[in-house]
């Protein structure tokens, strides 16, 4: 895979994530509930759900009660692994077997792709990080704007994929943000309320006939829109359609989503 097309297929992966694995340094004061040696380095793994700013940076919402979150006030350095929760082909094919005597029906998990990046996070204030992650993540209201609650952001410094069997990459911070955009902070919520409560037979048409994991006739919600793609919802599941070309400026979102809109229409008379 070409080194532009893994970028961007990374980036899809960590995009259409709901969740990850948060790894930070266990603090002295933890250190102690188990261990009598200060000196020996631990990492700590815990379960974090997660959103992005608009060039992919993770939005996580952390309590300043969970034990995580105590251990970044000594090292804010932690490390995030993303597994592929949407499947997709386009990006990472199926891994053929030549051995198809056993489970032949079982596809081996370690051929699947998965990310890790690593980075500094720091506590954020921004309004739209925290309304993009509580859209992406609507049972965190219940909790979110508790004292101890606060948006945090992942700054990259890198990251390596594992793309399934033999395809890997490291990456530099560079590779992982997608830059060069505009407009999106100011027009993604007008025109995501306006396609959610006018426009649902076009979210329907859109999420039925384009994006291969869906094909139902349910109502899926948009719950966010960035310049590579947008992020659909219903009841707990969570998927993303993708844009075949990145959209630089939001004031191409309306033409995007009427040619969307043809589009469908076109497949749903095959």
């Amino acid at each position: 895979m070409e080194n532009k097309k893994i970028d961007n297929a990374t980036r899809q992966l960590i995009r259409s994530s709901s969740r990850a694995y948060l790894a930070t340094e266990l603090s002295k004061e933890n250190k102690k509930k188990m261990i009598s040696d200060n000196k020996i380095y631990l990492p700590y793994v815990t379960f974090v759900m997660v959103a992005f700013d608009y060039d992919c940076s993770p939005l996580l919402l952390l309590s300043d009660l969970s034990e995580h979150t105590k251990n970044l006030k000594n090292n804010n350095t932690i490390s995030l692994l993303f597994c592929e929760e949407q499947r997709n082909e386009e990006f990472f094919p199926k891994f053929n077997t030549t051995d198809r005597s056993e489970n032949e029906n079982y596809e081996d998990p370690m051929s699947r792709p998965r990310v890790t990046v690593v980075g500094q996070i720091e506590a954020v204030n921004l309004a739209h990080q925290k309304k993009r992650f509580l859209s992406r993540h609507p049972a965190s209201k219940l909790y979110a704007n508790f004292k101890d609650m606060r948006i945090y952001q992942v700054n990259f410094s890198g990251g390596h994929i594992t793309g399934g069997f033999a395809k890997v990459k490291w990456f530099e911070k560079s590779e992982l943000y997608f830059k060069n955009y505009t407009g999106f902070k100011e027009d993604e919520f007008e025109i995501m309320d306006h396609m959610n409560n006018q426009h649902q037979k076009t979210i329907n048409l859109i999420t039925k006939y384009l994006i291969p994991e869906i094909n139902d006739d349910n109502n899926w919600k948009i719950t966010g829109i960035d310049p590579e793609g947008f992020d659909l919802r219903f009841t707990d599941q969570l998927k993303r359609y993708t844009f075949k070309k990145p959209i630089n400026d939001s004031n191409q979102l309306r033409k995007v989503f009427i040619k969307l809109h043809h589009e469908a229409v076109s497949r749903s008379k095959l």
